[in-house]
């Protein structure tokens, strides 16, 4: 069940939340609803379903594109031309006449359809043509803009009432080729194929994306129809606050629904939609590591790139997103920063591993209670600066790099055998005890992060001004 047909009722249509093409199609007529003021019932009840009734006859071309005016209001140039033209007082420099004429010709469509250039004295005559060609504007340039419908759907089946094959991307269909190769097992009648017109909605419902933020998304929260379209506003207001931001798309996501009180707090399934590529993704966004990130005090602190080849960069915060995004485990990307700060001795990465190793006990699946790691970890801290200031007092700062070394390549390497050994002779060589350790002989692939902390505390630097410090 996805559409029905009403009889005898108010309205005469209703659709559910079926799948995520359902649900984005909901609030995208949500939205249009409201904004044409156009009668509907929220959250309508159908043999334990909920979903929307609605009159189809208040689907019309000429609403869908007044409301696609309003809605992408931003992304119209004919708009920005007219709104220049009928806000401008006094006399035109050559600067505002070069800016209304670049708004003038920045499409096709515009281009074919207001042949007049603007001279300063003919903004009458420029109003009204685009006051009578509003609605083809409209059509033509939220139709092939491609970060508007060009992103979602096929150009040529917009306005369509149904298709063979749906008309989004990904999705949609040559009918001139055979279809079995794009089905499950070669099998033409296991591909998602249905279509609508409510499809033509969808991209009212994604987060707004551009050559800044090239991708969008939408968030499939279908508990109820309210919880869904309140999500949706909650995530594109949240996105637009970030816009200027110099962080990628996911990044915003995943810290905004860290963040705030406004999403989900379970698993939830989000899509998402580059225009830079014909398909849509499907990301599974889990409550644990939300959860986690939620506690990062300042996600800024996390902004470090460094380029480890040709053309290959690891960006910190990128690395953390994809982890959470696809449940991966931090390890690798601790122990290439160990490498990093091993090689750079770059001081500012002890606050980018000492983050990523509570994030790690946080998300990750172990069979210690995570607070006993964590205070294991805090002791195996507290040891790795104990023991750099007892070598730096003695003037041995060659000796703990000697060591930090050894055990960074025995991590790398997941020898925990050799990590206990460089342990214990360190231990007994400084004349520390080092109880944090005894959970590394049981099991030191499931403590890892008990010696990363240690390893990322023996740092000269950090310890060298500390030492000042005291003696101040």
């Amino acid at each position: 069940m996805v559409k029905i047909v009403l009889e005898n009722q108010k309205y005469d249509t209703a659709l559910f939340p079926t799948d995520w093409r359902c649900s984005a199609a909901i609030v995208g007529l949500v939205r249009y609803f409201r904004q044409q003021k156009i009668d509907f019932e929220m959250d309508y009840e159908y043999e334990d379903w909920l979903g929307i009734a609605y009159n189809q006859d208040d689907l019309t071309k000429e609403r869908y594109l007044a409301f696609a005016e309003v809605f992408f209001e931003d992304e119209f140039f004919h708009k920005k031309a007219e709104k220049m033209l009928e806000s401008h007082e006094g006399d035109w420099s050559e600067e505002q006449i070069k800016l209304v004429n670049e708004n003038l010709k920045a499409n096709t469509i515009l281009k074919k359809t207001v042949k007049e250039k603007f001279d300063g004295t003919n903004s009458a005559e420029i109003l009204d043509i685009l006051r009578e060609q509003r609605y083809i504007l409209i059509q033509e340039s939220f139709k092939n803009k491609k970060n508007l419908y060009a992103n979602f759907a096929n150009t040529n089946l917009f306005f369509t009432e149904e298709n063979p094959h749906c008309r989004l991307l990904g999705y949609t269909v040559d009918e001139g080729r055979k279809t079995k190769s794009i089905a499950y097992q070669f099998d033409a009648g296991t591909f998602l194929s249905s279509d609508m017109w409510e499809f033509d909605w969808i991209p009212f419902a994604f987060s707004k994306a551009d050559s800044r933020i090239r991708e969008s998304f939408f968030i499939n929260n279908n508990v109820s129809i309210s919880s869904l379209c309140h999500t949706a506003d909650c995530l594109r207001e949240i996105m637009a606050k970030d816009w200027e931001s110099k962080q990628n798309g996911r990044t915003i996501l995943l810290r905004s629904m860290a963040e705030t009180k406004h999403f989900v707090d379970f698993d939830v399934e989000v899509i998402s939609k580059r225009s830079d590529q014909d398909y849509f993704a499907s990301l599974f966004i889990r409550k644990k590591p939300l959860e986690a990130l939620a506690k990062i005090s300042d996600f800024s602190l996390l902004q470090f790139r460094y380029k480890l080849g040709e053309d290959y960069w690891i960006d910190v915060q990128q690395e953390v997103i994809d982890c959470a995004i696809n449940q991966m485990a931090l390890d690798s990307l601790i122990e290439t920063l160990l490498k990093i700060k091993e090689k750079e001795g770059r001081a500012y990465l002890n606050i980018v591993i000492g983050i990523l190793i509570t994030l790690s006990i946080q998300w990750g699946e172990q069979d210690m209670n995570k607070d006993t790691k964590k205070k294991y970890a805090y002791s195996a801290q507290k040891a790795g600066e104990k023991t750099a200031d007892k070598f730096l007092r003695e003037g041995n700062a060659n000796k703990l790099k000697s060591y930090r070394q050894k055990l960074t390549s025995a991590i790398v390497f997941h020898d925990y055998d050799r990590v206990n050994e460089i342990l214990l002779q360190l231990s007994a060589y400084i004349g520390i005890s080092y109880s944090f350790a005894y959970p590394l002989f049981e099991d030191g692939e499931g403590n890892k992060e008990i010696v990363f902390a240690f390893i990322n505390a023996l740092d000269v630097n950090r310890s060298r001004t500390e030492q000042n410090q005291e003696e101040q």
